[in-house]
C-alpha cells in the first residue's frame, strides 16, 4: 500500500478519532493528532537529490507508563507523502518530550523538545547508483529504514502547539547504499 493513502485514510479519520477521543474523555488512548508541511529530502543538511514538499499526518498515544523507566514515551504512528511523485514514507516509532521553559508569553504556553526513534517503510529507490536516475533519486538501500528525529515547538495553550520538525531517515550503514535522507518542516499539533 503506497503511503499515500495512509495519509488520505489518516485526514479522513482523523476528526472522527478527534470527536471519539472527546467524547470518551480520560479513558482514550489517543492523545494527539499532528499534521505538517515538509522540505523533502533538504539540502539544509546533506545533499539533496529529491525534490517536492512532504504533507505529513501524525497520530500520538498517550504517555507509555510500562515504559516509565525510559521517561514514559508515547508511540508516534505517522506517514508523509512527497508532492514530486518521490520518496513517500509511513512510520512508527517512540517519542519523548521535555519541556524546556513555561510561562513564556502566557502561564499556561510552554517551549519544548523532543526525540523521535522508530522505523519506517518507504517506497523510494533502492539503489540507482550509475543510472539515469541517480541525478534525482537517493539510493536507500532498502524499504524499511530506521527513522530519528527532533521537534522544537512552543506549546500556545494544553490543546494546540507548534514546531519546527527535523527528520532523518537511513539504514544505518547496515547495507550499502546508503543515501540518508532529511526533512525539515513545520508541524501544528493539536491534543484530543
Amino acid at each position: 500500500m503506497r503511503a499515500s493513502a495512509v495519509v488520505i485514510a489518516a485526514m479522513l479519520l482523523s476528526p472522527l478519532v478527534c470527536a471519539k477521543a472527546e467524547a470518551s474523555g480520560r479513558g482514550q488512548i489517543l492523545d494527539e493528532v499532528r499534521f505538517g508541511l515538509y522540505q523533502h529530502d533538504t539540502n539544509v543538511v546533506g545533499d539533496q537529490k529529491e525534490t517536492g514538499v512532504d504533507f505529513s499526518v501524525e497520530i500520538l498515544t498517550r504517555p507509555l507508563k510500562i515504559l516509565q523507566v525510559i521517561g514514559s514515551p508515547r508511540f508516534v504512528f505517522g506517514a508523509m507523502v512527497n508532492s514530486a511523485h518521490q520518496t513517500d514514507q509511513a512510520y512508527i516509532g517512540l517519542i519523548r518530550g521535555w519541556q524546556l521553559f513555561r510561562g513564556v508569553l502566557r502561564p499556561d504556553d510552554s517551549i519544548f523538545l523532543e526525540g523521535v526513534l522508530g522505523g519506517e517503510w518507504n517506497d523510494g529507490k533502492i539503489d540507482v547508483r550509475g543510472t539515469p536516475l541517480e541525478q534525482r533519486w537517493k539510493s536507500h538501500g532498502s524499504h524499511l529504514l530506521f527513522r530519528t528525529g527532533l521537534d522544537l515547538g512552543y506549546r500556545i495553550n494544553p490543546r494546540w502547539s507548534a514546531a519546527i520538525s527535523f527528520n532523518h531517515i537511513s539504514n544505518a550503514g547496515l547495507v550499502t547504499p546508503n543515501e540518508g535522507m532529511n526533512d525539515l518542516g513545520f508541524i501544528i499539533n493539536r491534543k484530543l
